[in-house]
């Protein structure tokens, strides 16, 4: 039977090299964020922007919502997915990085399929639900405190078969240490074991870059 393998530095380099076809916009984006210094770590990994847009396309999503912009990588990814005619809403409480955020949404030529809203995320998704708009998929990578309220609000966002990926859910390996207890890694791994018992939804977490949680609500 086969068995989740040990991810080393080997299979790390490895899938950098195999996993990910390389791409000149993606690749300057990345290279721009990573010269604003530390928070850089905030950027999706580009292999997880390559299984994003693979997953809307096969999940044909036309009305998608992005908790976390940041510099608009996922964003970016997630609209080159979408059909001419499919849109994402991209959430941030901070308007500071999205005009380089824009720079290469325009040089991906989705700037088009793309809203950006200012706001905090859980006072924006409830708007939504007051509104009753929903989506077919949701990606959430934004204040891991704020993940369970994510979680419950983005339910309620989706239709049954709706679509919710979240990043970060293997914490660069730290919710799998006991010992540690930093508020952010136990909130991740308290979601990790709601998510794995909640009969609403299927869901598979996967050991891609930094963990996302693939899940269908039922």
């Amino acid at each position: 039977m086969s068995s989740q393998i040990e991810i080393n530095s080997n299979l790390v380099k490895y899938l950098a090299l195999n996993g990910y076809r390389p791409d000149p916009i993606i690749d300057a984006l990345v290279k721009e964020t990573k010269s604003l210094g530390a928070v850089a770590q905030m950027q999706i990994a580009p292999e997880q922007g390559q299984f994003l847009e693979i997953i809307v396309k096969l999940f044909k999503a036309k009305q998608c919502l992005e908790v976390g912009r940041f510099t608009g990588l996922s964003s970016l990814c997630i609209a080159r997915g979408l059909s001419q005619d499919g849109r994402i809403i991209a959430i941030d409480n901070s308007d500071e990085f999205l005009p380089l955020a824009k720079k290469y949404w325009k040089k991906a030529g989705v700037q088009h399929k793309i809203e950006s809203v200012i706001g905090q995320g859980v006072d924006v998704m409830q708007s939504y639900i007051d509104r009753q708009f929903f989506f077919d998929l949701i990606f959430i990578d934004a204040d891991k405190n704020n993940y369970p309220n994510y979680y419950e609000l983005s339910l309620q966002l989706l239709p049954t078969n709706g679509l919710m990926m979240i990043d970060n859910m293997l914490w660069g390996g730290n919710v799998a240490d006991i010992s540690d207890i930093n508020q952010q890694t136990e909130t991740i791994r308290k979601l990790n074991n709601n998510i794995l018992k909640d009969n609403r939804v299927e869901f598979s977490l996967l050991p891609l870059a930094d963990g996302i949680s693939f899940i269908r609500k039922k």
